[in-house]
């Protein structure tokens, strides 16, 4: 690992990956499938959480060793960012949402802002949708729930900023703004068969990676 250019996080379940080095030999694939094929660097992580557990847990297994500049990304990253665009902000230095969804129209349910920005209405759709594939609830009735947990801060709002799909470009100084021990917490709380905890979490990273909130206490260790 260079800490010194930026550092790509891929996270993989079987797509092909292979784009990357056409960008870099400075990465590494999380893979939650099944083995890749041909000479990439790679790490078998667990199927689960999403790529949200992707990034708490690297930063968590990394956190006195982070790369000064990381991409966060899903194995395809096109679905959430095109190629052109995509190409453009991981040039940046700062925290940098990686998205394109400035062609879609405002409703009720979500709104573009004025950057460009996706938004969505705070109603924790998501709860339970998929739960009943397993037979399990999730530990939460509500995104302000989780965010309350944490956060002593944090006030409830109607839409929230995030980047679905989460990838983003993240800082050491932006990963280091919570401890380690928020970094282990978070990861443990994508448990194997819920994915809703992963959709909720999805929603909050835009704030945590930017600092936004002030960290509970009892969470810091």
């Amino acid at each position: 690992m260079n800490r010194e250019i930026p550092f790509f996080i891929l996270s993989r379940y079987n797509e092909d990956a292979s784009w990357i080095l056409d960008y870099t030999n400075n990465y590494v694939i999380l893979n939650k499938g099944e083995p890749i094929e041909g000479d990439f660097k790679s790490i078998d992580v667990p199927n689960i959480g999403g790529n949200q557990f992707d990034i708490s847990w690297f930063i968590w297994q990394n956190y006195d060793n982070l790369p000064e500049i990381m991409i966060f990304t899903q194995a395809f990253p096109w679905d959430h960012c095109n190629r052109e665009k995509f190409d453009n902000l991981i040039k940046n230095k700062f925290f940098t949402p990686l998205e394109s969804y400035e062609h879609l129209d405002n409703t009720y349910a979500h709104r573009i802002d004025e950057s460009g920005g996706f938004t969505e209405i705070n109603n924790s759709w998501y709860i339970g949708a998929h739960n009943s594939t397993y037979n399990i609830s999730c530990r939460y009735y509500s995104y302000d729930e989780f965010m309350n947990k944490y956060f002593e801060d944090y006030k409830r709002q109607e839409y929230i900023r995030f980047s679905p799909g989460s990838q983003y470009l993240v800082t050491k100084e932006d990963a280091m703004k919570y401890p380690m021990n928020f970094w282990k917490l978070l990861s443990l709380e994508l448990p194997k068969k819920s994915m809703t905890e992963a959709h909720i979490i999805e929603r909050a990273l835009l704030y945590i990676l930017s600092g936004k909130y002030k960290l509970r206490e009892e969470k810091k260790t």
